[in-house]
């Protein structure tokens, strides 16, 4: 119960109980386990102040469910099943012993650390502690609904507190002080308000040296208490305040370990010696610094663990908070350096790099050397400032670092000195910790916004505010731009500025702090790069690519691939690239749009057509490479596409080709719709190419997708190529609207499909051309199909025919009984069906057989799913059942995503109808996740219905299961109004009734 309500079996498999409703009645009487719990109690935790009328119904219902829930996954494991819910006359109770429940467990080893505290022991109480803090696996009773399971997650979460708060004490008494600095920040951040643990924090502080943080640990605590409490600081921390002002001496003692454990190293804290104060050049913090915990407490730790000549290194692209972060650390960790801090900002106004001889003549001046004793050479004033530091415990920042030579002769000689650096790329300078600094995580970034343009615009504007940080791409200085811009005008709304934003040629032109701009420090860091590099920065920025490999990046650069490898490691160098993975390479989403912009104006209209058709030549090539590795009619369906310069990804085969497909999909869609926009008619018959032959992986990836790029290729097709071209555009726009969801979309796509019929003037033979008759043939399958969909039988049935004659007419016997298996579909679903479903069967077994031996996978499972419906539909509901996990488990084995959605719905219905009602709800929840991913009518209406007369039949949540039936009757609704037959689905029926398939069964 500490996280998602689980039950765990005997044998150790771990379940949910059911849904919300179980869960809460479970942890209900998990929490008194042994004990009575009434029924009214149990109403009363299920219900605020008004329950239902058939509220002790509902739990009755709802304990069946779990004791069912019980025996059935003790059974699975194995064991008896035996209910551990007990009915008494007013109640329930669950025999389980203390021990078993997490959250009992919780309290007894929390109780049982107490105990060991007070007896000495400390690390045993520590060991408690940390065995009951790990059983936490997030927010206690999470997602139960109902104000029992509200308060005891507030009594669970108070006790985990507590828990927390007591572990730290005890370390601290161990003498862990310094060490434990982080972890108490981390518990700080999950519980700002709870004063225990701001003294903690104090104490660790002032222990380990750092008595200014100390102090200002107290004005934190302080200003959190005030600004969002509206409180004071309680007497214990005002008290421990007036300790560490004094120097109280007290407060250093740590007490000897019971366990017989020895203080470590940080314990023994040695008061700072007072002296004439160093330099202190460190600037201050930006007031509305943000996140970064993490980071910061990995820097603290490395620069105060011991470690001797320390040096640091923050890196990543400009605007992303490196000199804040730097400038945050610094000061955490100034203390530990009483000899002084140094800082410089090693870029000069116009960001050219800086001298280290006069960063140098600024450090001794600063160390008390007068200027007259200023050697001349840089090596003579780099000896002269490694002897000033020689005996001193000096922190030194260089901010903005160009390289590891201007660095090096920066870099003090004295072991206890230590060094911290910012630099977009620093990738040779020896360090004991690197730092590559990325955007700040989505609340941070929200959190970073609302402290510069005010809490209000938070509270009014959530959402927009949360799509303003995304749309800055999470960099802080574009989020404080985007945050100083609607500071300074109160008058508009975050929407207004979301909307700027969202109009790339506008982008980066709103992102401005004063005089500095997100546009200007990425020409800072293009300024650097070489005129090959910059011209390559610009070209691989005009395809919309998410992300892109070597290969395509070779393709697009017309370069070998060892010198485009060289080229981006080279723009990654520069933090103008991301690399997230080996060989992998994406552009930070405002890099984009500034290389974009910068494509716009310093490359020809050429060159960026140019760079498009190489782009789509390149895809083209390698989905060729993919249908060839996956499709058994690969030959004829690629024998015919225009030959091709590049030779496209490394896809490799079988499944890895599917995976391939699945990841390439966004930049598919992307690039062929700027080649429909192009003009060009190279890159438009690619991207006719690449629409024509994705659909044959319909089963692996959602076409919705390619909805918009695949209807703006037919005009451009028409306007630029003509012929056979434009023919294949309009059977690919129909093939991918036939997925897409909305009415008007199948009203489309049987426009194009029929468009393909006219252009290729009828039925052609198989010696006409490969592609013709293939797509002739698709495109009378296609309609049948479509037909098919939404109830219009004898069309459907029309169009199958003439699709089986015309392959018989190829001698294909392949290609023929993936024909036939079309026209089997739709006579099962036929409710006037000329045959008997017993033979349907029948020969839906010869065909297996035939794809079996082709080992024709895709094939195979349409024709085994044809099979178990006509089983289920006459009536054989087990066996149906039976082979619709046989088909499920080859789907999932192979990939096929539809296939394996369209099996989930309808083995649900059998399983409602054997009576198994929980697994059919399972079953049906499933198969409406997979529906929602593919977005195509039928699917999602028939998941819809499935889920509702599974729950329905479940009882106890009727509005859950109208709402279902209601959304399918809604879906089966549009596909009517689709095939012209506006009949309504649901006529004559209360509100939530099950609705009718479109062949009215």
């Amino acid at each position: 119960m500490l996280g998602p309500v689980q039950y765990v079996s005997a044998q150790g498999t771990a379940t949910r109980p059911g849904a919300p409703g179980p869960q809460t009645v479970l942890a209900a009487l998990s929490l008194r386990a042994g004990n009575l719990v009434t029924i009214d109690k149990l109403i009363d935790g299920l219900y605020h102040d008004d329950p239902p009328s058939t509220a002790r119904r509902v739990v009755v219902n709802y304990v069946h469910r779990l004791r069912t829930h019980f025996d059935r996954v003790d059974a699975d494991g194995g064991g008896r099943p035996s209910s551990v819910i007990e009915t008494t006359a007013d109640g329930y109770v669950l025999r389980l012993p203390e021990e078993c429940v997490d959250a009992l467990r919780f309290g007894l080893l929390t109780a049982r650390a107490r105990q060991r505290a007070r007896d000495g022991e400390l690390l045993a109480a520590v060991a408690c502690l940390e065995e009951a803090l790990g059983m936490w696996r997030g927010p206690a009773l999470a997602g139960l609904p109902g104000p029992g399971a509200e308060d005891q997650r507030r009594a669970l979460a108070e006790q985990r507190a507590s828990a927390v708060e007591h572990r730290l004490e005890l370390l601290l008494e161990c003498g862990r002080a310094s060490e434990l600095v982080p972890d108490i920040l981390r518990a700080l951040e999950a519980y700002p308000y709870r004063e225990r643990l701001h003294g903690a924090l104090m104490v660790a502080l002032y222990r380990s040296g750092r008595g200014a943080e100390a102090l200002l640990a107290y004005d934190d605590a302080r200003r959190v208490l005030a600004d969002e409490l509206g409180v004071e600081a309680g007497p214990a921390l005002r008290e421990l305040h007036a300790a560490i002002l004094a120097e109280d001496r007290a407060l250093l003692a740590a007490p000897a370990v019971a366990d017989g454990g020895t203080p470590s190293r940080d314990e023994q804290v040695r008061p700072a010696v007072r002296g004439p104060r160093g330099p202190a050049q460190l600037p201050p913090v930006p007031c509305d610094f943000t996140g970064r915990h993490d980071q910061i407490s990995a820097l603290v730790s490395a620069l105060t663990g011991g470690a001797e000549h320390a040096v640091a290194v923050i890196t990543g692209m400009g605007g992303v908070g490196k000199t804040t972060l730097a400038l945050r650390a610094a000061h955490a960790v100034a203390g530990a350096y009483p000899d002084g801090q140094l800082y410089a900002n090693l870029r000069g106004p116009d960001g050219a790099p800086c001298d280290p001889a006069g960063i140098l003549a600024g450090f001794l001046t600063a160390l008390g050397v007068p200027h007259e004793r200023f050697p001349v050479s840089l090596a003579d004033r780099t000896a002269l400032f490694r002897t000033m530091l020689s005996q001193r415990a000096v922190l030194v920042v260089l901010d903005n670092a160009t390289s590891v030579a201007q660095v090096e002769p920066l870099l003090p000689g004295a072991a206890r000195c230590a060094v911290l650096i910012t630099a977009r790329a620093l990738a040779a300078m020896p360090a004991v910790l690197t730092v590559p600094l990325v955007g700040l995580g989505p609340d941070d970034a929200v959190e970073l916004i609302g402290k510069v343009a005010g809490a209000r615009r938070l509270e009014e504007e959530p959402g927009a505010v949360a799509a303003l940080a995304a749309a800055c791409g999470y960099l802080p200085l574009a989020l404080r731009a985007a945050g100083a811009r609607l500071a300074a005008r109160p008058a508009w709304t975050v929407a207004t500025l979301l909307a700027r934003v969202s109009d790339q040629a506008r982008l980066l032109g709103e992102l401005r702090v004063g005089e500095l701009t997100v546009q200007a420090v990425f020409e800072l860091s293009t300024s650097q790069l070489a005129p090959g590099q910059a011209r390559a920065f610009m070209a691989l920025s005009v395809p919309h690519c998410a992300a892109f490999d070597v290969q395509f990046a070779a393709a697009v650069l017309e370069l070998p691939e060892q010198d485009a490898e060289t080229v981006l490691e080279a723009l990654v160098d520069a933090v103008l690239l991301e690399t997230r993975a080996p060989g992998r390479y994406q552009f930070h989403d405002l890099v984009g749009a500034y290389a974009r912009a910068k494509a716009q104006a310093e490359l020809t209209e050429g060159e960026r057509r140019a760079v498009v058709r190489r782009a789509a030549d390149y895809l083209c090539a390698s989905v060729v490479a993919a249908v060839r590795a996956t499709q058994p009619l690969a030959g004829p369906l690629t024998a015919e596409i225009h030959p091709r310069r590049s030779a496209g990804a490394e896809v490799g085969s079988g499944r890895e080709a599917m995976v391939w497909m699945q990841g390439a999909l966004p930049t598919l869609a992307a690039v062929v719709e700027q080649a429909a926009a192009s003009g060009d008619p190279d890159a438009v018959a690619l991207a006719v190419d690449i629409v024509t032959l994705v659909p044959c992986f319909e089963d692996v990836v959602p076409l919705a997708p390619l909805a918009q790029a695949a209807s703006a290729l037919v005009p451009a097709a028409l306007a630029h190529c003509g012929g056979n071209i434009a023919g294949t555009a309009h059977y690919a726009a129909g093939v991918i609207l036939k997925k897409h969801s909305s009415p008007e979309s199948l009203r489309r796509s049987r426009a194009h499909l029929l468009k393909v019929l006219e252009i290729f003037d009828g039925v052609p033979a198989p010696g006409d051309g490969h592609r013709p008759f293939l797509l002739v043939l698709f495109t009378l399958a296609m309609l049948a199909e479509l037909d098919l969909q939404v109830g219009d039988f004898a069309s459907a049935r029309a169009f199958a025919e003439r699709s089986v004659a015309l392959a018989a007419a190829s001698g294909d016997r392949e290609l023929v009984a993936r024909r036939r298996t079309v026209l089997l579909q739709i006579e099962v679903e036929d409710p006037d069906r000329r045959t008997d479903l017993d033979r349907i069967a029948a020969r839906c077994r010869e065909l297996t057989g035939v794809f079996t031996r082709s080992e024709d996978e895709k094939w195979l499972i349409r024709v085994m799913l044809t099979e178990a419906d006509c089983l289920l539909r006459g009536g054989g509901h087990a066996a149906a059942a039976a082979l619709y996990r046989r088909v499920l488990e080859r789907a999932r084995s192979s990939g096929q995503a539809r296939n394996e959605t369209e099996c989930l719905f309808r083995l649900s219905e059998a399983l409602l109808a054997t009576g198994d009602t929980g697994a059919a709800v399972d079953t049906a929840r499933d198969a409406l996740a997979g529906a929602r991913l593919a977005q195509e009518p039928l699917l999602m209406a028939r998941s819809h219905e499935a889920l509702g007369r599974a729950l329905r039949a479940v009882g106890g949540e009727d509005t859950a299961a109208d709402a279902h039936l209601a959304q399918a009757a809604e879906l089966y609704r549009g596909l009517r109004e689709a095939a012209g037959t506006m009949a309504d689905a649901v006529a004559g029926s209360r509100p939530g009734a099950v609705p009718q398939h479109p062949d009215g069964t």
